[in-house]
């Protein structure tokens, strides 16, 4: 059955909430279902979180997610500490907040979230030459050298980007 509700119908309940003069609506029409739910909050109104953060979605969701074998000369690299390292935790908050978005579609989201967010950010994180790559399955490495710590960076001359 259709959420539709035909405010152009003649029948009596309908007249009664329109304004015969303006034309406008002066009452509330009765609406059973989601579309109530939907036509109560308003347009700009965000959807409730279901995952507080990216560490509570990690545990909740993404880890159980994805089985696999890693370290130990698997082809798939994790570290159990994974929110130590930078990149990791940005691309798992990426992930999250895309899952948060599409778990709202439900036709195509959950698949478009795997396809386009999961899947790529994941096989970049487990990939050998990841960010783990120094880091084995039951412990994290703390990287102390200060070329380790981020991408090799000169600043440019300023003169580069004028409008800056």
């Amino acid at each position: 059955m259709s959420d539709f509700v035909d405010v152009f119908n003649s029948d009596e309940d309908t007249l009664e909430a329109v304004d015969t003069n303006t034309g406008e609506l002066t009452g509330s029409v009765d609406v059973d279902g989601p579309a109530a739910a939907a036509a109560a909050e308003p347009e700009d109104a965000a959807p409730q979180l279901y995952y507080p953060n990216p560490i509570a979605f990690f545990a909740g969701t993404l880890g159980p997610s994805y089985v696999r074998d890693v370290g130990n000369g698997s082809e798939f690299i994790w570290c159990p500490e994974w929110h130590k390292h930078p990149e990791a935790l940005s691309r798992i908050e990426a992930v999250w907040r895309a899952w948060e978005y599409l778990r709202m579609d439900g036709s195509l989201g959950i698949s478009t979230w795997w396809i386009n967010h999961a899947d790529p950010h994941m096989r970049m994180l487990m990939a050998p030459n990841g960010c783990f790559k120094k880091c084995v399955y039951n412990g994290h490495t703390e990287r102390t050298k200060p070329e380790h710590l981020s991408l090799p960076h000169i600043e440019p001359e300023m003169d580069l980007y004028p409008d800056y």
